[in-house]
């Protein structure tokens, strides 16, 4: 054998050994992605299978320049909740907590907090060009609860 013959080998040898290399990196690297996502969604559901919440009352009062929709809900689950992330639908159209929409929201009376623990309650306060017929309330997960006014 020439030195041709044993420098051709080596290169082939040297350019298998970096192409399996890659190809190894590749499949390991989206291997530990996937096996991540898995363990990501497995850990959402659970924290959907241990959230429940419960309107406990709807109401409508006249509150001097108009009607003022109170909303009370129990956090009935396991799981703790994101005041910002709950959302509230009223006949449908979204009640935004971060606008205008909402002008009270408190958990057991502090309106400064953003944790709804289990077993405390909150109540929103939402005016209303007239009094609504339902009230949704959707949690972040995805779980929600309705009641009629």
């Amino acid at each position: 054998m020439g030195f041709s013959v044993s420098g051709a080998t080596v290169v082939l040898f040297l350019g298998m050994f970096i192409s399996f290399g890659m190809v190894y990196t590749a499949a390991n690297n989206g291997f530990e992605q996937v096996h991540d996502a898995y363990g990501e969604e497995t850990d959402s559901e659970l924290a959907r299978q241990n959230t429940d919440v419960d309107v406990a009352d709807a109401s409508v009062a006249n509150e001097g320049d108009g009607l003022t929709l109170t909303v009370t809900a129990n956090n009935t689950g396991t799981t703790s909740l994101s005041v910002n992330d709950t959302d509230i639908l009223i006949d449908g159209t979204y009640a935004n907590f971060t606008g205008e929409n909402v002008t009270a929201a408190a958990v057991d009376g502090n309106e400064r907090t953003d944790l709804w623990l289990p077993g405390e309650t909150l109540r929103v306060e939402v005016p209303v060009a007239s009094a609504p017929s339902q009230v949704k309330v959707v949690t972040e997960s995805g779980v929600a609860t309705s009641e009629v006014v």
